[in-house]
């Protein structure tokens, strides 16, 4: 059986279990993009058509299933579509592993860059993202920091040749995580993954939220920080962006995004270099690597690093 048949029949068998219609027609309508937007990488995309409507449907690339836990995209996901920030889940089949959705319909696609950076659309977007941290929880609270170390083992394990500066970055890293849990925050929902393909854009305008696979109970700002760094360039688009979120720009606010989007940029940094060793498909996995890679060099070379680090640990405005 071919790959692509392997996913079929892993669907088919999915809407079977829900109840789905027989015999229904089915369209793969994402293929794989590694970089830079990282679309369809985890998971492939197909529109469902049968006498009975339609649906969207995610089936899980085999060799993403060690990063991915199934059970808490499900529920994440779940929690999205009930607050309309993002579609419903119709269903989850964990066995084959495939997520269904409520079908958004021809007239929405994968945002871009230039989406996002239109006019209002940063609004657009943080209201979103606070319908997702106002709305139903799941039932566990995600660690970036867990998932990095995830990867860590899976790196040391299948002999992933690692930048020569990593053992740097990561004591880095290590150090921004511990100092950022010394603030006091109140956990919330969040989306977990600010690439601008996990937004949704119809020909209207509109956004919805997509992809929760690192969705969980977390702190919201660190969801303002990975949006930002996946956007903006500039430090002074991050301050517009934060006065957009909070109402002004306060220099701790502006150190714990610097530092949460340090952290995310190593978790895709190793997740593209894995990737790259690891996976069969034929995607540039290697290039998010090196892309996040110079955004961690970037950051840890800031002489501000150490500033950042000791104004979020004392609460400084």
């Amino acid at each position: 059986m071919s790959y692509g048949d392997d996913l079929t029949a892993r669907l088919l068998g999915a809407l079977a279990t829900v109840g789905f219609d027989t015999n229904p027609e089915v369209e793969l309508i994402v293929q794989g993009v590694a970089s830079p937007s990282r679309l369809a990488t985890e998971w492939a995309g197909f529109r469902v058509t049968a006498a009975g409507g339609s649906c969207y449907a995610k089936v899980l690339h085999a060799d993403m299933a060690p990063l991915i836990d199934f059970q808490r995209a499900a529920q994440a996901s779940e929690c999205a579509g009930r607050t309309g920030a993002a579609p419903r889940l119709l269903g989850a089949d964990k066995t084959g592993g495939v997520l269904i959705f409520e079908d958004l319909g021809t007239s929405w696609r994968a945002a871009r860059l230039d989406d996002l950076l239109a006019p209002g659309l940063l609004d657009a977007l943080w209201a979103l993202k606070r319908r997702v941290h106002a709305g139903p929880a799941p039932d566990y609270a995600w660690s970036p920091m867990a998932d990095i170390e995830r990867l860590r083992v899976r790196c040391r394990q299948d002999g992933v040749v690692l930048p020569a500066e990593h053992q740097w970055i990561d004591r880095c890293v290590d150090m921004v995580w511990l100092a950022l849990q010394q603030r006091q925050v109140r956990v919330a929902p969040v989306h977990g993954d600010g690439v601008v393909s996990n937004v949704m854009v119809s020909s209207e305008g509109e956004l919805r939220l997509v992809d929760f696979d690192y969705g969980g109970c977390m702190d919201p700002w660190y969801d303002v920080a990975i949006t930002l760094n996946e956007l903006y360039s500039f430090e002074n688009q991050w301050r517009e962006g934060i006065r957009a979120w909070a109402g002004e720009c306060l220099e701790v606010d502006y150190a714990v995004c610097r530092l949460y989007a340090l952290i995310n940029d190593w978790y895709w940094t190793l997740w593209g270099f894995w990737s790259g060793t690891t996976s069969a498909r034929q995607l540039e996995f290697s290039k998010v690597g090196q892309w996040t890679l110079l955004r961690c060099r970037q950051c840890v070379q800031d002489p501000r690093l150490e500033g950042w680090m000791r104004q979020v640990q004392e609460g400084k405005a």
